[in-house]
């Protein structure tokens, strides 16, 4: 690809093969008659014959069938010029709808084409792929279309007369502006303008100081780039196309000006307002052809980059709309060159009246790229942020998430998901249809990480959601437990384990309910077992077991039964062997229990009768027996029980009663 400019690309551009100018000028759409190709082109007057010629297509009598542009696949382009038939059908049994005539009607066709609105009364849902425009974008507001630079032109003034040999901006804008006498030095001048939609009417009047609020609503208005048509008498003057004068003047494109050019039109020379040495001409001539002055296109004042126009989301390779096609012919990136930037291109390009520039085919804004909202009836706003959740799993990350109540004019398309490092730095981008609404990030290091998430649609990308946190391998917990008596210390034995290697360290908490009960240290093998307070009631209680991770673990935690039962208690007796008929005896009655001292109600039985009953205190009593008749008595104590220790019946015991 060329990357500088040289006297060999201007003498290009004046050394062409051409016959004599059409006397009517032939247009220029898709040849033969019924041709349909996968790329569309709409929109300026400005770069249509150009864009003709890098489509393959004949003009001006000359085919350029052997420098046609194709993408990778094959895909060839279809450009419709500004002017023609009312009406263009751009897909085989698409609709047929108004020609757009001009760099913002072209916007405009794109835009409507995208979003499925009616461009005038007709539905032209898919019916363009790009926009050929003079002048950068007129909405700022979002970023669905971006301008691609392919060329640079320049805006001239074509007069008829030798009184307006030389201009000022100064002059231009006394002339043209709303209340002007459309006078200079003397003579009654005759100011002009392109039609309105035009690049060219647009780049003009800013660079003069002008606007449509400002400018002279009275002028009339011709079709952009025809000085036949605008310069019909002395005095009078239009902005023209520096690149359309050289082409057309050279016999390269149709030409609208030959008449005017045979009465004296010609290109003013301007003074430009960076310049302190005098005016300067827009076009040199080499050869007996006209040729372009580098000086004056790259003016930032009348020098202007021309564009085709294209869906943000069509040339980028993240997005689910990427369109390599459009990629192809249009975009310059890295490795990867445009159609339009190769060779051949740019001696076409030349050919025309256009200068050559390294930055053909950019996408970057710093290299003269440009971005802008859609040009369409219905915009509305970018969508709202979506409410974001997120699991952290075993070196994964999985994202859900519950799409914005509040509805935009226009739909959610696609939602973005981007995966960044602790520093920002984006690691990947996933553009995923509006129909879904999780996915998941796998195979992650440890380390923290942060998402964003934005719903979009074609006005651009959503308010972000997003999360920021760590994450880690995973680790599994494991417990079980046995039935353990109350008063015995029951125990959990715990067991982590953790994946990719990493062994588990550090404590494991066991919860009843919100109480802790319990917590140890695992040992070298992930292992430990934990010894619960012997006091926990007698039930079936269910034990939450958590570990909390380390920086290269997630946390893990598991439930476990854990049945406390009764204690089972030993009923021991101290009793005399023999009592007197008249007197009371007395039996003391111990109960036992590992690690609970039982209490509760003895009760003394002879046979099945109870004869007397006593309450522990401290696991004893002593009871008083009734006087007990002449006579041997078996006896035996019962303790009865109580909500931690089971009852138990002693062992019988003998008093002789004298």
């Amino acid at each position: 690809m060329r990357r500088t400019r040289s006297t060999a690309a201007l003498v290009a551009a004046a050394v062409v093969a051409g016959g004599l100018a059409l006397a009517s000028p032939a247009y220029a759409d898709p040849t033969p008659a019924g041709t349909f190709r996968q790329l569309v082109g709409v929109g300026s007057d400005t770069t249509q014959d150009v864009m003709n010629a890098l489509a393959g297509d004949t003009v001006n009598g000359t085919s350029y069938a052997s420098t046609a542009l194709k993408s990778s696949t094959g895909a060839g382009l279809a450009s419709y010029d500004a002017i023609g038939s009312a009406t263009i059908q751009t897909r085989s049994g698409g609709p047929s709808f108004n020609r757009p005539n001009g760099s913002g009607p072209g916007r405009t066709a794109l835009s409507d084409s995208l979003t499925g609105d009616k461009f005038n009364d007709t539905t032209v849902a898919g019916q363009v792929d790009f926009a050929r425009s003079s002048g950068g974008p007129t909405n700022l507001v979002g970023n669905a279309l971006t301008y691609i630079p392919f060329a640079r032109d320049a805006v001239g003034v074509a007069v008829r007369g030798t009184g307006l040999d030389t201009l000022t901006v100064g002059q231009l804008f006394d002339i043209y502006k709303a209340g002007s006498t459309h006078t200079l030095n003397g003579q009654t001048v005759h100011p002009v303008l392109p039609q309105l939609g035009s690049g060219t009417r647009k780049f003009f009047l800013a660079a003069i100081g002008l606007n449509e609020g400002t400018v002279d609503t009275t002028l009339p208005t011709v079709q952009e780039n025809q000085a036949n048509a605008a310069l019909t008498q002395d005095g009078a003057l239009v902005p023209f196309s520096v690149g359309s004068w050289i082409a057309q003047n050279n016999h390269i494109a149709p030409d609208y000006s030959s008449n005017a050019v045979a009465a004296g039109a010609h290109l003013a020379s301007i003074q430009l307002p960076t310049d302190t040495g005098g005016v300067t001409s827009p076009v040199t001539t080499v050869d007996g052809k006209l040729a372009p002055v580098s000086h004056y296109y790259e003016n930032s004042t009348f020098g202007r980059d021309v564009y085709n126009v294209v869906p943000t989301r069509a040339i980028d390779p993240t997005s689910i709309f990427f369109d390599k096609d459009i990629y192809d012919v249009f975009v310059t990136s890295g490795d990867h060159e445009a159609a339009t930037a190769s060779d051949s291109a740019e001696e076409v390009i030349a050919d025309f009246g256009f200068l050559n520039e390294p930055y053909n085919g950019s996408i970057n804004q710093a290299k003269h790229a440009r971005v802008g909202g859609l040009e369409s009836t219905t915009v509305g706003s970018a969508p709202d942020k979506p409410t974001l959740k997120t699991t952290v799993g075993d070196a994964s990350l999985k994202l859900s998430w519950t799409p914005s109540t509040i509805k935009p004019a226009l739909p959610v398309t696609d939602y973005r998901v981007t995966l960044k490092d602790a520093d920002g730095g984006v690691i990947i981008t996933k553009d995923l249809p509006s129909t879904t609404t999780s996915f998941s990030f796998t195979g992650l290091a440890t380390g923290t990480y942060g998402v964003t998430v934005t719903a979009d649609n074609l006005v651009g990308a959503g308010t972000e959601a997003t999360w920021t946190g760590a994450v880690k391998y995973a680790s599994t917990t494991k417990a079980t437990t046995a039935t353990t008596a109350y008063g015995k210390t029951p125990k959990v034995a715990v067991t982590v384990t953790g994946t990719h290697g990493v062994k588990p360290t550090g404590k494991v908490t066991v919860k009843d309910g919100t109480t802790v009960v319990g917590t140890g240290t695992l040992d070298s093998s992930g292992k430990v077992s934990i010894g619960l307070s012997n006091h926990l009631k007698v039930a079936t209680h269910s034990l939450s077991v958590s570990y909390p991770g380390t920086s290269k673990l997630n946390a893990s935690s598991t439930t476990v039964s854990l049945k406390i039962t009764k204690a089972t208690p030993a009923v021991s007796t101290s009793h005399p062997t023999s009592v007197s008929h008249t007197a009371k005896g007395k039996v003391t009655v111990k109960v036992t229990a590992t690690g609970t001292t039982p209490g509760g109600t003895v009760r003394i039985y002879q046979g099945s009768k109870v004869i007397a009953t006593g309450t522990l205190s401290g696991g004893k009593v002593t009871i008083t027996l009734p006087k007990l008749a002449k006579g041997k008595h078996t006896l035996h104590a019962f303790y009865v029980g109580s909500s931690t220790v089971n009852s138990k019946t002693g062992a019988n015991f003998t008093i002789t009663s004298k």
